[in-house]
């Protein structure tokens, strides 16, 4: 039996092998993690040394540069150990030293920040652009404020060369519009005003929209003894090759008009065709496509009849809310030599009260609506039949509203010419 002496020495001993076992462990573990806060750091350092960016460890409170990479002291011309003598506020321009401070103040209160409009100041004493992320972090036990700056100067190089491109290209498309402007007042004053149709004819209207400045539609009309001549006519393409074909179409109709003294559609049609064939072939091109597909009406007004022919362009005349359409020869204006051509005459007896209208396709092939679909020929005679009991100038704009509101956001596809007549 144990005396109560080797009892207590016993338990003594095994106190003092357990806290000696306790302070062993604890030993062990601050080791460990001290090992493994060498390691984190050694990494830590490796990355920031191998950094492409300049990487600069500063001191929250005075700004002393603690820690800066090769490539920070690369970019600034001086040594690592020449760059740790000095504090952030040495590599900025003295007059920046207030924006300085707020940058960091800034950083400080938001956590980070990137900003590009703080150069830095060189060993040379050059100022040097770059852009700078900043960030506050732990270092040493303290916080600290890394920052990551980046060379922009070839960055900057190349945005005020893209700027120059930008103005030159700007100023290259503003004497492109200012010289389709000016095409736009050519076509304007070739093209008859409308207010004279209304002369001839007080109930009409001519809705002309063009896609572009300039249009590759084009309306025309005159007035021949008893006959009122008026054509709708869509020319190949739109914007400027269009608005040249429509300007050689309309001079070309004055011609045969004027000095021809011809006035039966048809043979109106006939003429135009072979002298735009005859016009386009002095291109020196074997074969030019190029042409219109027209709408071309003879209509007297006191005896109220109406002839009528056209090449892919029908008219239609409304009489008590029906709509009969007269078809066109499916023939085009110029386009193809070898293509042998006759263009042929519809008479029409109208009555009082009848209206009748031209246009070319560009209302009809609008996309909009609620499906992004095109507005549609059929569409666009319900539309003609379901605003009979409106007066021309009436018609007129609410066609225009249809036609915006079908449109929508979508762009216009093409251009959009109607005519209206009412007898």
């Amino acid at each position: 039996m144990l005396n109560t002496l080797s009892i207590m020495l016993i338990a003594f001993l095994v106190i003092y092998i357990a806290k000696d076992l306790f302070l062993i462990t604890k030993l062990r573990n601050y080791r460990e993690r001290a090992k493994k806060a060498d390691k984190e750091r050694s990494n830590s350092d490796s990355i920031i040394e191998q950094a492409n960016d300049a990487i600069i460890v500063i001191d929250i409170v005075d700004g002393r540069i603690h820690q800066a990479n090769p490539s920070a002291a690369q970019l600034l011309g001086y040594e690592i150990q020449e760059l740790k003598k000095k504090s952030l506020f040495d590599l900025h321009p003295k007059e920046y030293l207030e924006k300085s401070s707020r940058i960091v103040a800034d950083v400080w209160e938001k956590g980070g920040l990137i900003y590009r409009d703080m150069p830095f100041l060189t060993a040379a004493g050059e100022l040097m652009p770059v852009e700078c992320s900043a960030k506050v972090a732990p270092f040493a036990g303290r916080p600290a404020i890394v920052i990551y700056a980046r060379d922009i100067r070839e960055r900057l190089r190349m945005e005020e060369e893209i700027q120059v491109q930008k103005g030159e290209i700007e100023q290259k498309n503003k004497d492109i519009t200012d010289s389709i402007n000016y095409a736009r007042r050519i076509q304007s004053a070739i093209l008859p005003h409308q207010e004279d149709l209304k002369v001839n004819c007080p109930q009409s209207f001519v809705l002309f929209r063009p896609k572009d400045i300039v249009s590759g539609d084009f309306y025309w009309f005159t007035k021949r003894g008893e006959w009122l001549l008026v054509a709708a006519a869509d020319c190949t393409g739109h914007g400027v090759p269009g608005a040249l074909m429509s300007m050689i179409g309309s001079n070309i109709l004055n011609e045969i008009i004027k000095d021809k003294s011809v006035t039966i559609p048809s043979q109106v049609l006939d003429h135009l065709d072979k002298k735009v064939l005859e016009t386009l072939k002095r291109s020196g091109e074997d074969e030019v496509k190029d042409g219109m597909d027209i709408a071309f009406c003879a209509l007297d007004l006191q005896n109220k009849r109406l002839e009528y022919a056209g090449a892919n362009r029908p008219v239609v005349v409304i009489r008590n809310q029906k709509a009969v359409e007269y078809k066109s020869d499916k023939l085009s204006i110029g386009g193809h030599y070898q293509v042998e051509k006759k263009f042929t005459d519809s008479f029409v007896q109208l009555e009082e009260g009848d209206t009748l209208y031209l246009f070319t396709d560009g209302y009809a092939d609008q996309f909009g609506g609620p499906s992004g679909k095109k507005f549609k020929y059929k569409n666009l005679l319900t539309l003609l039949q379901s605003i009979q009991h409106n007066n021309m100038t009436e018609q007129r704009v609410l066609l225009e509203q249809a036609i915006e509101n079908w449109k929508g956001s979508n762009e216009q596809v093409d251009d959009i010419l109607v005519i209206g007549l009412r007898v």
